[in-house]
């Protein structure tokens, strides 16, 4: 967040749930899987509500809405475009079926297997992430936050039941669970004004550890995306036990410097990683190449994260000649 001091636990903790999408799109074995989808993409928004100010008043929130649309859902759009194009040079779609393709998966802000809509990929975090941003700073703005996690809770749970019949545009059927997830980072963040006992904050931990891994053992985990929310709070449940873990190793790891520079490096950058994972052409062409689910695994993050880099260095170059001149 631009003019915002970072912090460096959870930048690296955004960067374990980076890593752990690229890693989870490929992994086929069962414990891994779960283990990284039980926390990694509910964590970032999370976090967001953690980070986020406060939204009090309409003229704070027109001007949020403002920059996040540029920001983020014409972002989602142009990555949607942009797939659908890499589609048409491969000759998996002709000029029809690419504009075809770019103007269903903007509509429905998810793939949609059943009606052959795979451009938006990834990208749906984004046009989820948009709506419920709107959806959690406009409730700030009409009633105090203390008293939206009911609402947004039992939103989410109704939009739950109406997405195992049928899925929404825009992915609305999501929007309500992530904005709830954001109202918890929020909630957590003022939990940190009240003063606990260190023997309270160990027995909570170990209390939301336990849990965790019991939801793990027992084949438990969250999917947005594909909206699987098996007994649904004991997962949205399990999805905060794991971030609150995550996000206390992360803390361990800020300790460290050796890990702080290259972990803040990536968790400050998430967006970017997103967008080259979208477009490396991995599912279209090059990924057909690996017999192994860990070769293509191993390949596909050294690659993305090494295309990273090169982008990292040329932003950095482009941004420092800007200031210099």
């Amino acid at each position: 967040m631009i003019g915002k001091k970072r912090i460096a636990w959870v930048d690296i903790a955004k960067a374990i749930a980076i890593i752990g999408m690229i890693v989870g799109h490929e992994v086929t074995n069962d414990t891994l899987r779960i283990f990284i989808f039980s926390f990694h993409m509910p964590l970032f928004f999370i976090l967001s509500g953690y980070t986020s100010g406060p939204v009090q008043e309409w003229g704070r929130f027109l001007a949020k809405v403002k920059k996040i649309f540029v920001k983020v859902w014409l972002l989602a759009c142009l990555m949607v475009i942009l797939l659908g194009f890499e589609n048409f040079l491969v000759g998996k779609f002709s000029l029809v079926n690419m504009f075809c393709a770019d103007l269903q998966g903007i509509f429905w802000g998810s793939n949609v297997p059943w009606m052959d809509i795979q451009t938006v990929g990834i990208m749906w975090f984004l046009f989820v992430f948009f709506w419920a941003k709107l959806l959690f700073d406009a409730l700030q703005v009409i009633f105090p936050n203390k008293y939206n996690g009911m609402f947004l809770g039992i939103l989410a749970y109704f939009a739950v039941i109406v997405s195992q019949k049928q899925w929404l545009p825009q992915a609305f059927d999501i929007v309500p669970v992530a904005a709830f997830f954001m109202w918890i980072g929020s909630f957590i963040k003022n939990l940190e004004t009240n003063k606990f006992s260190n023997i309270s904050i160990s027995v909570s931990m170990v209390a939301l550890f336990c849990y965790w891994m019991l939801c793990l053992q027992n084949g438990m985990n969250i999917e947005m995306a594909t909206r699987h929310y098996p007994n649904f709070i004991v997962v949205i449940l399990e999805a905060v036990a794991g971030t609150i873990a995550i996000c206390y190793i992360s803390m361990g790891l800020a300790l460290k410097p050796y890990f702080v520079t290259p972990l803040q490096m990536i968790g400050k950058h998430t967006l970017a990683i997103m967008g080259i994972h979208h477009l490396d052409f991995f599912w279209i062409n090059w990924g057909n190449y690996f017999n192994s689910w860990e070769l293509a695994t191993i390949v596909r993050l050294v690659v993305d994260l090494l295309i990273f880099f090169v982008w990292l260095k040329t932003y950095s170059w482009v941004k420092s000649n800007r200031s210099g001149s």
